[in-house]
């Protein structure tokens, strides 16, 4: 008696397998005569009658004509050994899935599939799971399958891969996957789907084509099945499934158009968290297989690429993390590979041009401090790099080379106290005086460069010595008509160098600008004539922080707005602009 309810126990096993499996590829006697071969002759002879029942029900099951619809509900996979049978019966995600497949072949299958065939629930695709007859006939299976509702989504999820297929079913749970009120059900029906695959031993190149993912050659980060392909790979126990997606790619692209492809997936939402977990997958498997910078730097073809053309190239950047993930400077090492084949001055011209290119792919400031760096650990003089980059060969051009801002931010970088003393003292040995004032003169009528050349003209006026006052004459401010002196834009040029001068002093003068003009003007008239100016847009601020800094004198004074008022009235009652001093600077008192 034992023996034969060990041997129903075993038939019971076997059904389960055996429902689990497709009769496409197996005989079943052949299926059966495997697995028994395990057993006693004695024990076989009894599991033979009671699987010869069994399969004798399914004869009749496929004389009534539901052949095809018991296919589909079975898994069309080899029987493997014992052993591995054993295995699969013992694994139990494909246990509960195969008694949810099973419990589905019931009558309530048969009504679910009549009322999805009745609702036409497959006449829609897209937004299937939002649909009125959709949303119909699930409440009908969720109140049949109540008691057991991992059985009910067993059998839905059957009849919509029956209707539609594997590829078609899955392009609309990842659709749903995205919608609101259907992402929970759509993971539920793709992870039936995962291991329907699996059950089915279906190998990961399997499911990539049965996804049609192969045929995508231009889109694939963008194939919103890739996802379910990836959750597959994780099913499969692989520990990282983008190293996996990493080498479907590689079949498709060499490493150089690769990077290229991954750099453009980035900079698109859609792609740039799938594109960044590939990219990473590529520098670990570069470090893995212990490739050295100087390897990749070809594998990417990066040294087939010539000047701004290298800075460019997508997949620079790619070999500068890998550079950085090394633990080397990424930027110290491509100037070092620059400058095997250009002189610093062919360099500086190239970062120049690369600094106005919005198709450059890297900081280009951090490679010209990386050049600077090296300048300053060799301890060169301003000179000595004035000479390298061969500024001193420009001529009457200097202020239009496009490397003079090179010097420019070097200089800067030497960290001295007054850096156009610095750059005035080197220019001074190439030019004199007067053809550098005719290049300031120039270089003033530039936008790009009206700055420093003003800046440089008031150092040499301060190297030459020349006064507030030598100024305010040599440009001929003392022939202005007091009310219009603040119309001029000269006088903004005036009023920098006293604050150049000033900034130099031991001891600063706060109000060093307002004396110098009242050395001229009495303070009140001075007041009006701030008040009275029209000064052009590009100097309108600088009258402006002139006028504030009188009062800001006034108040350190004690002036009330009343004592202003009452000077004013009595030095010139009759003057149209008193009320308007008083106004500004109540104003500027409150």
């Amino acid at each position: 008696e034992l023996a034969r309810q060990l041997m129903r126990f075993y038939c019971f096993i076997l059904l389960l397998v055996l429902s689990l499996l497709s009769c496409n590829n197996a005989n079943p006697a052949a299926i059966t005569s495997s697995y028994i071969k395990a057993k006693s002759e004695a024990s076989n002879h009894v599991a033979n009658a009671h699987v010869r029942r069994h399969l004798s029900t399914h004869e009749r099951f496929v004389e009534e004509g539901n052949e095809d619809s018991f296919e589909e509900r079975t898994i069309n996979m080899k029987l493997p050994d014992a052993a591995k049978l054993q295995s699969l019966i013992n694994f139990q995600p494909l246990k509960k899935l195969a008694a949810n497949i099973q419990k589905s072949t019931s009558d309530n299958q048969k009504a679910t599939k009549e009322l999805f065939e009745s609702l036409d629930v497959g006449v829609v695709g897209s937004g299937i799971f939002q649909s009125t007859p959709y949303q119909t006939w699930a409440k009908f299976v969720t109140k049949v399958y109540k008691k057991n509702p991992e059985a009910g989504q067993a059998a839905m999820f059957s009849i919509l891969r029956d209707h539609y297929g594997d590829e078609p079913l899955a392009k609309l749970l990842a659709e749903a996957r995205r919608g609101w009120g259907t992402a929970t059900e759509a993971k539920q029906f793709e992870s039936i789907q995962l291991d329907n695959w699996l059950a089915h031993e279906k190998t990961s190149d399997e499911v990539f084509s049965l996804l049609k993912l192969n045929v995508d050659e231009d889109d694939l980060l963008k194939n919103p099945l890739l996802s379910t392909w990836m959750s597959y790979e994780k099913k499969l126990g692989t520990e990282n499934p983008n190293h996996a997606l990493l080498l479907k790619l590689r079949e498709r692209y060499d490493d150089a158009d690769l990077a290229k492809m991954l750099v453009a997936a980035k900079n698109d939402r859609s792609t740039q968290v799938i594109a960044t977990h590939v990219e990473r997958a590529q520098l670990e498997s570069w470090l893995n297989g212990k490739k050295t910078t100087e390897d990749v730097f070809k594998l990417l073809r990066l040294n087939t690429d010539t000047g701004v053309d290298l800075l460019k190239n997508p997949a620079l950047k790619i070999w500068m993390k890998y550079v950085a993930t090394s633990g080397q400077n990424a930027y110290q090492l491509l100037l070092l590979k620059l400058r095997t084949k250009y002189s610093d001055e062919q360099l500086a011209k190239i970062l120049d041009v690369a600094a106005r290119d919005s198709n450059v792919r890297i900081e280009v400031w951090k490679l010209e401090g990386a050049q600077h760096n090296d300048w300053l650990g060799g301890r060169a003089s301003a000179d000595s790099i004035f000479k390298l980059l061969k500024l001193n060969k420009e001529g009457e051009e200097l202020f239009k080379s496009p490397i003079l801002d090179t010097w420019v931010n070097y200089v800067a970088r030497l960290g001295k106290k007054n850096m156009d003393e610095t750059m005035y003292s080197v220019m001074k040995k190439y030019y004199s005086d007067e053809k550098l004032e005719e290049m300031f003169a120039k270089a003033k009528n530039s936008i790009f460069t009206r700055k420093l050349a003003s800046d440089l003209e008031q150092e040499m006026w301060r190297s030459q010595g020349k006064t507030a006052d030598d100024i305010f004459k040599f440009l001929n401010l003392d022939k202005k008509d007091a009310y219009k002196l603040f119309d001029d834009p000269k006088i903004v040029t005036w009023a920098t160098y006293v604050n150049r001068l000033n900034s130099l002093k031991k001891i600063p003068d706060d109000f060093a600008l307002i004396s110098e003009l009242e050395k001229r003007f009495d303070d009140l008239d001075l007041a009006r004539m701030l008040v009275y100016a029209h000064p052009p847009r590009e100097t309108k601020s600088a009258i402006t922080i002139m006028q504030e800094l009188q009062f800001k004198k006034w108040r350190a004074k004690g002036w009330t707005p009343t004592q202003v008022e009452s000077s004013l009235e009595k030095q010139s009652p009759d003057n149209v602009l008193n009320w308007s001093v008083r106004q500004a600077y109540k104003m500027f008192s409150e």
